[in-house]
Parts: C-alpha cells; structure tokens; sequence
C-alpha cells in the first residue's frame, strides 16, 4: 500500500471515530508519529490525494506534509508545480512556508519582462552547475494554447 492509499485509509478510520492506537494495531504501523502524519496527509482534499496517488515517485509523504498545512487552494498548485521541477523535500518546505527559492536577479527579472511582454505567466528555471533550464510558457485555455503554438511557428490543425 502506498502513502497516498495509507493516508486515505487513515484519514477514513479517523472520520469514523477509530483512535490513533486503533489505527496503527489495524494498519500494522509501528510508530506513534507516522499515524500523525498520514492523518494530516488525509486532509488533503480528493484532487490533491489524487494527485499524489497517481504520482507516487514525484510526490512523498515529506512534501505532502509541506503543503498539508496551507490553505487548500495553494495545496494543490504546489503540488503541482513540484512535479515538474522535483524540488527536493528539505527546499520544497522552504517554499511551503513562503520563502521562495534564490534565483539569480537577472533571471527574475528576464521572467518579468518576458511575462509582461506576452502577457502569460513565464517561470525560467536555470541550473548554473549545468548551464542550462527550463522555459515554461502558461496558458488560460485550448483556444489560448493554439494561439502559443501559432506564435511558435506550429500550427497544430496542420498536424491532426
């Protein structure tokens, strides 16, 4: 059983009136603490447990219990936003908490105006051990996204 798949059984014992002891006798867990953690896990709304059951390689019970205390709706944009950069836990809580990861000035800024200038959302990510990154372009709807694709020099009716 997955952590995802644990922290739903928890969450529903617990809604059922099951004690922590009950829940780690009947689920076989061994530490106090872990029942604690899948019980906040399970509070995450159907979506985000979703999410997490789908990707279990990408998301951990360490970055769920990073976002578990946020208000729902940055819970699941989070989550999200993790799976395509694979932060890992210990940054990825830095983040939950609100301090954003340091980025280099001339970067950021190069997000802004490319932003500004497209007017979609443009997040730059730049691995300087490396040299390279990823540019992520956002769109607001399927209309939009062929609009982007127009905009790059493919038109995707002539492909279908």
């Amino acid at each position: 059983m997955t952590d995802a798949e644990r922290a739903y059984v928890v969450a529903f014992l617990s809604g059922e009136g099951h004690s922590n002891n009950q829940i780690r006798e009947e689920l076989g867990i061994e530490k106090v603490y872990t029942v604690t953690h899948l019980k906040r896990a399970g509070s995450l709304s159907e979506e985000e447990l979703t999410l997490w059951l789908r990707n279990p390689r990408k998301i951990t019970l360490g970055h769920v219990m990073a976002v578990a205390k946020l208000p729902p709706g940055k819970r699941e944009k989070l989550l999200r936003d993790f799976m395509h950069t694979r932060t890992p836990v210990h940054k990825f809580e830095s983040i939950a908490q609100g301090k954003e990861l340091d980025r280099d000035a001339d970067i950021k800024r190069l997000e802004t105006l490319m932003s500004d200038a497209t007017g979609r959302p443009i997040k730059i990510r730049y691995n300087s051990a490396k040299r390279s990154g990823e540019l992520t372009l956002g769109f607001f709807t399927l209309d939009d996204l062929d609009d982007v694709c127009k905009a790059l020099g493919f038109d995707p009716s002539e492909q279908m």
